[in-house]
């Protein structure tokens, strides 16, 4: 929110953040196939656990060490600390997920691109997965359970 000026840029900023929060379940999926299945609960645990952790310290950072150093900063402006203070946690999450990109694996076996080239994995239709996942009844469990529980973890 830090570089936002009006409505629209902040109805634009909270896409993205929606999209940015919704790489929790992609993060999940990623660890259940990076272990095997008697590792996969406790790696799905782990990593649900530290994404937490961190929202946490980010907020307590934030707010208790980064934005009382640049009001100083910026000789008691709170407003341009404030903004400033928001860029700080967006610039880290840009390059963790850059570096993501680049230096790890999409499964144990290696990158699924590669994987299609050598035709150690098949061409996959988009329809057709989403298609076989929306018509899965534990899709429409999980989707009504989350659902519910979601509502709890706002503030």
């Amino acid at each position: 929110t830090g570089l936002v000026q009006n409505a629209t840029g902040l109805t634009v900023l909270r896409f993205f953040i929606g999209v940015g929060g919704s790489t929790f379940v992609m993060c999940q999926y990623w660890t259940s196939r990076m272990f095997t299945k008697e590792w996969a609960g406790t790696a799905n645990a782990t990593v649900g656990g530290w994404g937490n952790l961190g929202g946490g310290i980010t907020q307590l950072l934030i707010g208790s060490v980064i934005f009382p150093l640049l009001k100083k900063v910026y000789d008691g402006s709170a407003e341009k600390a404030w903004r400033t203070a928001c860029v700080v946690p967006a610039t880290l999450g840009l390059i963790t997920s850059i570096c993501v990109i680049k230096f790890t694996d999409d499964c144990p076996k290696g990158n699924y691109s590669k994987m299609k080239k050598t035709n150690q994995m098949k061409d996959v239709s988009v329809s057709k997965s989403f298609r076989d996942g929306a018509l899965n009844v534990n899709t429409w469990l999980l989707f009504v359970q989350y659902a519910c529980c979601f509502g709890v973890e706002l503030p």
